[in-house]
C-alpha cells in the first residue's frame, strides 16, 4: 500500500467519524498541521502513530487495511451470515448470485 492511500484511508475515517483534523490532533497530542502533513500524504506516518490514529478513530486494522475498505461492513455482514449457513443454501446462494451476474 502506498503513502497517498494510507493518507486517503485517514482522511475517510476521520470525516466518517466527523472529527476535524484539529480534534483528531487533540485526542493524539500532536499538532493539526502534522494531521494534514499526514492526510496530504507529504508526511510518511510512523506504524505506532498510524495504530494510535486507528484506536482513535475505533478502526481495527483489518477494515483500515482491507480491499474494500469503504463497504467493509456490508462484507464483513455477508459473510458472516454465509459462514452459517448450510452446505445446500451456500449452494442455493452462489446459484442465485450467478444468476444476478449474467
Amino acid at each position: 500500500m502506498e503513502i497517498k492511500d494510507i493518507a486517503m484511508r485517514i482522511w475517510y475515517f476521520r470525516n466518517r467519524k466527523n472529527l476535524s483534523a484539529r480534534e483528531l490532533s487533540l485526542r493524539l497530542d500532536k499538532s493539526p498541521t502534522y494531521i494534514n502533513q499526514i492526510e496530504c500524504g507529504n508526511f510518511k506516518v510512523s506504524l505506532p502513530v498510524l495504530l494510535q490514529i486507528l484506536d482513535t478513530l475505533e478502526i481495527p486494522c483489518s477494515e483500515f487495511f482491507a480491499d474494500n475498505y469503504k463497504n467493509y461492513n456490508q462484507d464483513k455482514e455477508i459473510i458472516d451470515l454465509l459462514n452459517n449457513l448450510s452446505v445446500e443454501r451456500k449452494n442455493t446462494f452462489i446459484d442465485l448470485m450467478r444468476n444476478m451476474k449474467q
